[in-house]
């Protein structure tokens, strides 16, 4: 029997290339599909990451026996020799959640976008099970769609989840279903986050935009959820400069329980007889202005000056590259936004932004290496919203700290820009260092 199922992660590609907007992503998605016998067949994606997502998939078989099966996938781009691409998910490690006689097997088929040279749009998805990718074996699934996770009743999950299965616990709190209420922590803390970001670059300028816009989306929610109050500082358009920059940063006055969140989006270089590891901030909006003393900003001198100021976590990231100067990486290859409205497990989250004590320094690319981006957002800051949010979710099991969120965060970066997912980015591995106490 031939099993067709969808990777709702590339629907979501294909939307983001066609409307050319943020899509605001929740971590699960609805599949329906059938096979060449028209035999009906549902799925639950729960997704992560692009390398990380799992569907649990429902269907009857031979006399009417009930079966659900997990499937592993992850994700790779690529270029045909006619100069026309595909985004390909693959399915592996199947495994049934119900019962199964010892011959049963699941063949975990593979999803494939295709867009001809250019266009800018993707085709409408196809299935199959040839590794190949034969066109001729491609299958149309019938439908998905994006779940709203406060509309998903426990009776829908019973439908994939045995009621003891961890994951089947974490995914009632994540929805809202049991005890999942947050109790706002009411410190009195202020979370002061400052993005430096520059948008009207012709290059970057709109991936520079987009991660702004999801930072204060992101850490508002974050003070919201605690309780905490929330300042912004935003430096971009034609107040991009040096001089706005010192200026925002001299405002930026914590009290000692206050927390510092300061991210860079825009170019970075270093100079060809720099010692220090960390990136320099190219403040210019125009690649026709030299870069100077004048114009850059040192991301160890920002850090050096919001440390000094006391408040009790601070938190300074560049997402840039830390190259030489006149180098700059772009390309178009898309990521799934990872923004999302999902409960955070409180707990994990009082440990991240109560109980942590110090300081932060962390950025996109390891000297001598590009940073990458794309329309929607950089890779590192993408990456950074995907780790913390992962982190502080029901489903991880894990107790993470800040150094946990970090190396994820550096780790999915890296990911992003591997030859599976960006077939013309090199790697960037990114560089930190953390000084936290709990």
């Amino acid at each position: 029997m031939r099993r067709f199922i969808l990777s709702p992660i590339l629907q979501v590609l294909l939307f983001t290339c066609l409307f050319q907007q943020l899509v605001h992503t929740q971590i699960l998605y609805e599949v329906k599909f059938h096979d060449k016998n028209n035999a009906p067949y549902e799925g639950l994606l729960v997704y992560f990451n692009e390398s990380r997502s799992y569907m649990r998939i429902n269907y009857y078989s031979e006399g009417n026996k009930y079966n659900v099966v997990n499937v592993d996938y992850t994700s790779s781009t690529g270029v045909y020799p006619d100069g026309s691409s595909y985004f390909f998910m693959s399915g592996s490690h199947p495994r049934y959640i119900t019962d199964s006689t010892k011959d049963q097997k699941y063949n975990p088929d593979h999803f494939i976008w295709r867009k001809s040279k250019g266009h800018a749009n993707w085709n409408m998805p196809s299935t199959t099970d040839d590794p190949k990718l034969n066109y001729a074996s491609e299958i149309p699934v019938d439908s998905f769609y994006q779940m709203n996770p406060y509309t998903v009743s426990e009776t829908y999950l019973r439908k994939f989840f045995w009621n003891n299965e961890p994951d089947f616990i974490a995914l009632k709190k994540l929805c809202g279903l049991g005890d999942a209420t947050i109790t706002p922590v009411n410190t009195g803390a202020i979370l002061h986050l400052v993005v430096i970001a520059n948008t009207l670059i012709g290059d970057i300028g709109a991936g520079c935009a987009a991660d702004r816009d999801k930072l204060d989306y992101e850490f508002k929610g974050v003070a919201d959820a605690l309780g905490f109050g929330y300042r912004k500082y935003i430096v971009d358009g034609s107040n991009f400069n040096k001089t706005s920059v010192q200026n925002t940063l001299a405002s930026v006055m914590p009290g000692k329980n206050d927390i510092v969140l300061f991210v860079y989006r825009g170019h970075g270089f270093r100079w060809n007889n720099q010692k220090d590891e960390y990136p320099m901030m190219d403040l210019r909006t125009s690649s026709y202005t030299s870069i100077a003393t004048t114009n850059s900003l040192g991301l160890s001198d920002v850090y050096n000056i919001l440390k000094d100021k006391g408040a009790r976590l601070n938190i300074v990231l560049a997402d840039c590259c830390n190259n030489y100067v006149g180098i700059n990486q772009t390309t178009t290859a898309s990521f799934l936004n990872t923004q999302s409205d999902n409960k955070p497990d409180v707990a994990k989250l009082k440990k991240l932004f109560v109980n942590a004590h110090g300081n932060i320094i962390s950025a996109a690319a390891h000297s001598g290496e590009y940073s990458w981006s794309n329309p929607f957002g950089g890779f590192f800051t993408l990456s950074f919203i995907q780790a913390m949010k992962e982190k502080i979710s029901y489903l991880d099991n894990s107790n993470s700290t800040w150094n946990d969120v970090i190396d994820y965060a550096l780790r999915l970066a890296k990911d992003k820009s591997s030859p599976s997912l960006c077939s013309n980015c090199t790697l960037q591995t990114g560089v930190w260092y953390i000084n936290i106490s709990y």
